[in-house]
């Protein structure tokens, strides 16, 4: 038996493409945590935000929506562009956030929850969804903000003091550091430039560790003694952490599962665009639900902050999701027939039926002459 040998193979032109060339788009480097001596736990902003479980044959499963979990929701229905603020939230004065306890019901990604927490400062944020890759997202998306913000003042005046240690002091120590990118006097300011680095710095050399100890001050105060009446002040020290250590993400089915940071109670509940899916889900009785779990929630004095979701965009997600189609009948019409906002059922509810103060329209955000053209409200806790 004789063998021919085999033609031999044209040799294939090599091209830009090729999987031995370099990759212009690597992942980004895990690198330790040089503040608590452990590794990050959050896959890093160059990998895909966009990945889901798979199941075992290795086919990627599909991501359900109908409670609303809809990746990157915020961005493309408002059409913001990164670094863009938040247009709900600039009509929130920010001293109802600033120093207060804040929950985020249907946090999605957490682009609300951070804003809320960087920039507003408030002194706890906790955002809480159902979906555990929007949990995931959320927490990657803390670590980015934190990575692209302007370098905190006393990182700043302790690299200064390290140059200055070994002669490389440049100018009057007065003026800052001209390599910091901002003066003495701009380190003290109030404001925060979340966007001072870019994006691109995070995706090519990974987030930036958490700082945990330098992020976190402690403030004596004055606080009165209940049983002297008022007559005698004592001094207490209060621990405030700043951004990233004021924010925190949950997975949970928050109407129906309580979590352990409700315990100590909200100054201020969000629940923007969430209202229709728990009314799918839950019908009337479901909402009411939600809106009783606000109430006790809250402390006294407490705000909820809706923006509610008018029933004629119920439909079109319907369309989209047929297992909603039953629920959504029943809304439609007959003895289980939906509240509707737009009809003033949701203010009378919240009054009425949960025992919130009367409502306060902040204003409206969205498009105009579209169902995102929806009001932001306040209702408060008597």
């Amino acid at each position: 038996m004789s063998f021919e040998p085999a033609p031999h193979a044209k040799r294939q032109r090599t091209t830009f493409l090729d999987a031995g060339k370099p990759d212009l788009n690597p992942a980004a480097p895990v690198q330790p945590d040089i503040f608590s001596n452990r590794r990050p736990t959050h896959p890093t902003p160059a990998q895909s935000s966009t990945s889901r479980p798979r199941d075992g044959q290795g086919k990627k499963r599909e991501r359900s929506t109908a409670n609303g979990n809809y990746l990157g929701y915020y961005r493309r229905r408002r059409e913001v562009q990164e670094g863009e603020n938040d247009e709900r939230l600039e009509l929130i004065p920010i001293d109802w956030i600033k120093g207060k306890r804040v929950l985020d019901v249907g946090a999605n990604a957490g682009e609300v929850a951070i804003e809320l927490a960087q920039r507003f400062k408030a002194s706890e944020v906790i955002g809480v969804d159902i979906d555990p890759e929007l949990t995931h997202q959320a927490r990657k998306n803390v670590d980015l903000a934190w990575s692209r913000q302007v370098p905190l003042p006393q990182l700043v005046a302790e690299a200064r003091k390290l140059r200055r240690h070994h002669g490389e002091q440049n100018g009057d120590e007065d003026e800052g550091d001209p390599r910091s990118g901002f003066k003495a006097e701009e380190q003290q300011s109030e404001e925060i430039d979340c966007d001072y680095f870019p994006t691109s710095m995070a995706r090519m050399f990974g987030f930036l560790p958490h700082p945990r100890g330098l992020v976190r001050e402690y403030v004596e105060q004055d606080a009165t003694s209940p049983r002297r009446a008022g007559r005698q002040n004592q001094h207490a020290v209060v621990e405030i952490r700043h951004f990233p250590e004021n924010i925190a993400f949950e997975t949970a089915d928050w109407v129906n599962t309580p979590i352990p940071a409700d315990r100590e109670g909200y100054d201020v509940i969000f629940a923007l665009s969430v209202t229709k899916w728990i009314h799918l889900q839950g019908l009337n009785p479901g909402l009411l639900v939600f809106f009783r779990r606000c109430f006790d929630s809250l402390r006294s004095g407490g705000r909820l902050i809706l923006e509610p979701q008018p029933f004629s965009s119920y439909a079109r997600n319907v369309k989209a999701q047929p297992e909603l189609q039953e629920r959504y009948d029943k809304l439609l019409s007959g003895a289980e027939k939906g509240w509707r906002a737009e009809d003033g059922d949701f203010e009378r509810v919240l009054i009425e039926l949960v025992g919130f103060g009367k409502r306060e329209l902040l204003g409206e955000t969205g498009r105009v002459a579209t169902t995102f053209r929806r009001p932001v409200e306040v209702y408060t806790k008597r």
